[in-house]
């Protein structure tokens, strides 16, 4: 491998270019943002984009990469003069931050070609410092216009914030500190939330500590934000969590008249000279197969916690210490609770927001939609989706193509539209939702759509239907044949016929499908529906014949000792009375195809429940109830459909994990019995 100077040594060369590949993504949504953005330019997104820029001259410089660690110095210094409000928020600054972006993405291309530290455009750095130099340089705002601070806060302020701070007083919007208290073992989940609430409500301009509070097993933490002067402060403080509320005084008043221009704080360097900046949150990218061994390693320590919770309930059985017993059976129930919530938070590692998928679609979208003469809008519902990140990155090929297909071959020009009594503008919608153990993708255009007449004798001109086959039952169907195109021409985009057959081909892999719908000149949906590859699933583990079982504790209502005097046979099915309504009775195991029918009804009954459809299913023995990961099994493991996975349990065995919606429904017709449907 080469090496770009002695930086590299600790750095890999693919490490290098995952870091930057997410860095860039950050910088080009943050972009987007901004270019949304009417005259003031939203503050998180500067700063984000900021310290995204401020990465990649660090991880430059590390890595040996001169040049372009030049360049984006530079490029940091202008996001923080535009930050500082140096320079103004402009279509033109906009224009210079997005070429210099690519100027970075190119180098990045050519350094994973192999160039060793490779050239920039010439004028990319001048360019920036020419816009730096033609800003504004506003002389600091009165101190009587400032805010007035307690002393203790005001030391602490960064020039950052002091900016934020006088602008949001400059545009009239009230100042106010919210005090939280918060529990010292789950601060950090209070103060994100709170945080998460005032930047919505308004802005965060800071977070300080706020010295010691009454209860030393409680934190307290002082957030300071600036609010629309009609917003009411009681609503924002309840949802944040807040205790008090403190309006600044100097804060609110009536904000400069349009077009004026502001007073600004005098531009104050660092020690250094570098520009002001202090870390505020973020990510960290870590290798997923780190974030496996992490998630492998507390399912682990699940499973000892498990089997130890066994072990000390027979050895508690006998004890005759009752203090002794009180603190063991404490002891572990702290335990209990801690492995659980690392179990959870360590699988969270491995899930991201959907957005960071759709954010890249809406990129294409909106590049590729002008190239080919079209306007498009692109909405997205359920951004806030979480998937694993390996089915994120795997999903993003397949949804690509279709959103491709959909802008070149679904929606037509503006002229066609308008000529068809439709608004000039076609419309894109991504709606994305968990349904059960999957998650589901749901694409839908409002083109021209597809004529399954159509379809079937483009097939047959391309030779993919022989002159004898009959049509096919689905002509939409066709669509995903290799080699299958509706374009007359080549293009750089379509015509080829390379496209859909990737994408149930790819899907296949995920153990996915996807299904489409068309009404001619009505538009086309697209489904895309895949299991997640890694689910954590509290789970009531039960033994059958010998077999350990999980079934979700979502769709299990209770369980009780079955009592052979109270079942009945109704033809070929054993009923029960529970809760005052008959309950049909079968045996799990043999109902999944591990033991034999007939066994005695001297078991448990685990009553389970999903929707309307309602039944008892016997088992040896109740072993408790887990978090499990549930990892799906290949699919030449032969097994029942309502097993959907395993869990490893403690000593290596493995428990299957059970579908109670496939149990209920596959298990219901056979006794053909009315009762158990409420």
């Amino acid at each position: 491998m080469k090496r770009a100077g002695r930086g590299f040594e600790a750095l890999d060369r693919k490490d290098f270019l995952a870091e930057m590949d997410g860095l860039l993504e950050e910088s080009r949504d943050a972009v987007a943002l901004l270019g949304k953005a009417g005259g003031e330019a939203p503050a998180g997104s500067v700063n984000a984009l900021f310290r995204a820029i401020h990465s990649v001259k660090g991880l430059s410089a590390m890595a040996g990469f001169s040049r372009l660690a030049g360049l984006a110095h530079d490029l940091e210094g202008l996001l923080d003069a535009l930050r500082m409000g140096r320079i103004d928020h402009s279509t033109e600054v906009l224009e210079v931050v997005a070429a210099a972006l690519e100027a970075i993405a190119g180098a990045a291309a050519r350094i994973e070609a192999g160039e060793p530290d490779p050239q920039l455009p010439h004028g990319a750095s001048e360019r920036i410092l020419r816009t730096v130099a033609a800003g504004r340089s506003g002389d600091a705002a009165a101190a009587g216009d400032a805010p007035r601070l307690p002393p203790d806060l005001d030391r602490m302020l960064t020039d950052y914030e002091r900016h934020r701070l006088l602008e949001c007083a400059r545009r009239g919007r009230r100042l106010a500190f919210l005090t939280l208290e918060l529990p010292l073992d789950s601060f950090d989940e209070g103060l994100r939330k709170a945080m998460d609430e005032v930047s919505r409500s308004g802005e965060l301009v800071g977070t300080f500590p706020g010295g010691a509070g009454k209860d030393p097993s409680r934190m307290v933490f002082r957030l300071l934000g600036g609010f629309p002067a009609d917003l009411p402060l009681d609503g924002v403080s309840s949802r944040a969590g807040a205790s008090v509320v403190e309006v600044l005084e100097g804060g609110g008043r009536e904000p400069e008249a349009p077009g004026a221009v502001p007073e600004l704080p005098a531009f104050v360097p660092g020690r250094d000279g570098r520009p002001s900046f202090r870390p505020m949150g973020g990510t960290v990218r870590v290798p997923l197969e780190k974030l496996a061994l992490l998630v492998n390693l507390t399912g682990e320590l699940a499973f000892s916690r498990w089997a130890l919770k066994r072990s000390l309930g027979k050895v508690l059985a006998t004890a005759t210490d009752r203090a002794a017993r009180f603190e063991a059976q404490k002891a572990f129930a702290d335990l209990d609770r801690t492995v659980t919530a690392l179990g959870r938070a360590a699988l969270a590692t491995r899930f991201v927001p959907v957005e960071q998928l759709t954010a890249r679609l809406s990129r294409v979208v909106g590049s590729m939609a002008p190239s080919l003469g079209k306007e498009v809008t692109f909405d997205v519902f359920g951004g806030e989706t979480e998937i694993d990140k390996v089915l994120a990155e795997e999903l993003t090929d397949p949804l690509l193509h279709i959103v491709r297909n959909a802008l070149d071959h679904g929606i037509e020009l503006p002229a066609e539209r308008e000529a068809a009594g439709k608004p000039r503008a076609g419309r894109l919608t991504l709606v994305v939702e968990t349904r059960g153990r999957s998650v589901a993708f749901t694409l839908a255009d409002d083109g021209r759509g597809m004529e399954g007449e159509r379809l079937v004798r483009r097939a047959r001109e391309k030779g993919l239907l022989s002159p004898f086959e009959p049509d096919p039952v689905d002509p939409l169907d066709l669509v995903f044949l290799p080699g299958f195109s509706t374009a007359q021409t080549v293009s750089a985009i379509s015509g080829r016929g390379v496209g859909l057959d990737v994408v149930r081909a790819n899907l296949a892999k995920l153990k996915g499908d996807v299904r489409v719908t068309s009404t001619p000149g009505k538009g086309t949906t697209f489904e895309v529906q895949v299991p997640m590859t890694l689910v954590l699933v509290e789970s009531l583990l039960v033994r059958a014949e010998g077999f350990f079982l999980a079934l979700p504790t979502s769709g299990v209502r209770r369980a009780f000792r079955a009592d052979p005097a109270r079942v009945e046979r109704r033809g070929e099915s054993l009923v029960t009375e529970d809760e005052g309504e008959p309950l049909p009775l079968f045996s799990l195991a043999a109902h999944l195809g591990l033991g034999s029918p007939g066994k005695a009804l001297d078991e448990t009954v685990v009553v389970v429940e999903q929707g309307p459809l309602r039944a008892g299913f016997t088992v040896s023995s109740i072993e408790g109830m887990e978090d499990v990961i549930v990892k799906p099994l290949a699919d030449v493991i032969p097994r029942s459909r309502e097993v959907t996975g395993a869990a490893e349990l403690p000593g290596g065995s493995l428990a299957l994990t059970i579908d109670a919606g496939l149990l209920l429904s596959s298990a219901l017709p056979r006794g053909a019995f009315a009762g158990g449907v409420r």
